[in-house]
């Protein structure tokens, strides 16, 4: 069996790329599931300037793909238009042509790497991962809006044309060619009740395989315990986008801040001091974070990330909109205490008071007001832990991952078979 996967990571291939986005780490841990097996033969397609021929690492083919967009004049046309440069058709196309997949595994709605599913009679199974439309009706959080952002962009930003106010244009182009791919495939690997649902808005509820996701190792590999210092450590894994809740940790450490005798550090994973979203988050808010304890601690390698993660003593994802967030899976994998928005598809990871704790995504009140609960309920701390992890280690299990992507696999081959004979 012949699979491609078209991904918007190098996988496997990252560190011979010398290639760091954390993010997609678990699409590499599938890889090391699915490469070895004697009736695979996996080649693995993705957007990268770096390289151009194709290579070999163990079994699998990797095929560096240009953006579409290249040189000075390419990149110019990119931010003047706000044009979508993750797409290369053609390059895709002639991938394909090489390979001679028997079937096509697409990580993702959000990449133009998909949008070849015009243009192949193989059958596609697409991965769900974030949901474009969704995310970009939620975009702005409560009382802001484009014009906020643009005022409060720096000039840099607004004469490159590069930054927030700019990426919902994109955003906007996305959400579009998203619906394209959806309506163009058939095949879905998804994990919460949210994306099905929303696969029920196209008709496409009956192509809906349930498939977890393979964490990274060090998640499976460590346990958290309750640790012991003077002051209460809370961590949050996000990246700079703005629906992901930056204002609301602004607002939720001003209010931690003003409770007698409860000393507390809110430490940030994936976003530096610098970025424009803390300045223009600070700027809308007219909260500074160095008042209220909020501690910048940048992007993190795996082993760093557990590192941090167990030292806290509990995790907060303040996301205004998600699906199945891979830093809320790997906080529950270590067994931590979980405090999320209840948005998206969080519901179907988490059990209000069962394996984590669950709030209004626009209330920094409530927020505040559920990390006070863990600081005073140690039972309830304890049972949250035993229970995540528990949820954790079924959920994300190898062997049942592994075999529904085979098994998935196999019916799409034979079901396209029938239908061309």
């Amino acid at each position: 069996m012949r699979v491609l996967w078209l991904t918007h990571t190098p996988s496997g291939a990252s560190d011979h790329l010398k290639v760091t986005d954390p993010g997609r780490g678990w699409i590499g841990s599938l890889e090391g599931l699915i490469k070895d097996q004697d009736d695979i033969t996996l080649g693995i397609a993705f957007f990268n300037d770096k390289q151009k021929d194709k290579f070999v690492i163990g079994k699998t083919t990797y095929f560096p793909i240009a953006f579409k967009h290249q040189g000075a004049l390419g990149k110019l046309y990119q931010r003047v238009f706000s044009d979508l440069y993750d797409t290369n058709v053609d390059q895709v196309l002639a991938v394909i042509a090489d390979f001679k997949p028997d079937v096509i595994h697409l990580f993702g709605t959000e990449s133009g790497i998909g949008d070849v599913y015009d243009f192949v009679e193989i059958p596609i199974v697409v991965h769900l991962q974030g949901l474009v439309k969704p995310y970009l009706y939620n975009w702005f959080p409560k009382g802001i809006s484009q014009k906020n952002i643009y005022f409060s962009s720096s000039w840099r930003a607004r004469i490159l044309r590069r930054g927030t106010y700019f990426e919902y244009k994109l955003f906007q182009k996305r959400a579009e060619r998203e619906a394209r791919i959806i309506n163009g495939t058939k095949y879905f690997f998804g994990r919460t009740s949210w994306d099905k649902n929303y696969l029920e808005l196209y008709g496409k509820g009956a192509g809906y395989i349930h498939c977890e996701e393979v964490l990274r190792p060090s998640f499976y590999q460590n346990v958290w315990q309750k640790p012991n210092h003077n002051f209460y450590k809370l961590v949050t894994t996000i990246n700079p986008q703005i629906y992901k809740g930056f204002e609301i940790i602004l607002e939720t450490a001003r209010l931690l801040s003003g409770i007698k005798d409860f000393a507390f550090e809110w430490h940030i994973i994936g976003i530096e001091q610098q970025n424009e979203i803390v300045s223009m988050m600070e700027a809308i808010t007219n909260l500074k974070y160095k008042n209220f304890n909020v501690i910048f601690r940048g992007p993190k390698t795996e082993l760093e990330l557990v590192k941090e993660l167990l030292s806290a003593d509990v995790f907060i994802h303040p996301s205004h909109i998600d699906n199945s967030p891979n830093s809320v899976c790997e906080a529950m994998l270590l067994g931590m205490p979980v405090i999320a928005s209840y948005v998206g598809g969080i519901p179907s990871l988490i059990e209000d008071r069962h394996n984590g704790v669950l709030y209004n995504s626009n209330d920094p009140y409530e927020l505040a007001s559920k990390i006070l609960l863990t600081v005073k309920d140690k039972e309830l701390i304890a049972e949250l832990s035993k229970n995540a992890r528990a949820t954790g280690i079924d959920r994300h299990d190898h062997e049942q991952i592994r075999s529904t992507v085979l098994a998935t696999y196999n019916r799409i081959i034979q079901k396209d078979k029938l239908k061309t004979a």
